[in-house]
């Protein structure tokens, strides 16, 4: 018998109001498809300062558990920005991969990232070439490469055997349990 799978969940949803509920959301959810989670609201809990003391520990919590899981789990919406997925999300997806962790990510459209730029942020056409666009900050905007997220977010996730799954947290779920179930991702009983 498999032990089971431990999922680390990434994502800006600790900054919810209701962040506590939607954890134990996310954990019933893991335990539906036969996944033990380790949440980042496990280390956020009875915080105590609001100092770098109180985020070291949290920093420490949340690595700890990345380093602890089988897989990540990230929540690849942008947050707070047009193309940013939560910029502790993203840390902790680097992390994952520089550990060799398989890492999935979940978003709601794949609309590539340029055209999502390009419809929810402040851009005119280049004037230099009538195909590019720049952004209010000068920066053009020449992410084509196919990709919904930051290439290196997403093929990061590629890369380490996961896949970036359109829809929400449970249809991702239930992609890692297909991929399981069909022998397309591996682990050692």
């Amino acid at each position: 018998m498999q032990t089971k799978l431990k999922l680390y969940l990434a994502g800006p949803e600790v900054f919810l109001p209701d962040g506590v509920a939607h954890a134990e959301e996310q954990r019933r959810l893991c335990t539906k498809y036969g996944f033990v989670p380790l949440h980042p609201m496990d280390n956020n809990l009875l915080l105590g300062n609001k100092d770098f003391k109180t985020a070291t520990r949290i920093y420490r919590g949340d690595v700890g558990q990345v380093r602890e899981c089988d897989i990540v789990v990230a929540n690849c919406n942008p947050f707070r920005g047009v193309c940013i997925v939560d910029d502790g999300t993203a840390y902790e997806l680097g992390f994952a991969n520089a550990l060799g962790k398989v890492s999935y990510g979940y978003i709601g459209s794949m609309i590539g990232l340029v055209e999502r730029t390009i419809r929810d942020y402040q851009t005119e056409i280049w004037p230099v070439d009538p195909t590019l666009h720049i952004d209010r900050e000068g920066y053009l905007v020449t992410n084509a490469f196919g990709t919904s997220i930051n290439l290196m977010l997403q093929c990061g996730i590629t890369e380490s055997a996961g896949r970036l799954v359109e829809g929400g947290f449970e249809d991702c779920l239930v992609a890692i349990r297909e991929d399981l179930d069909s022998g397309r991702l591996e682990f050692p009983s």
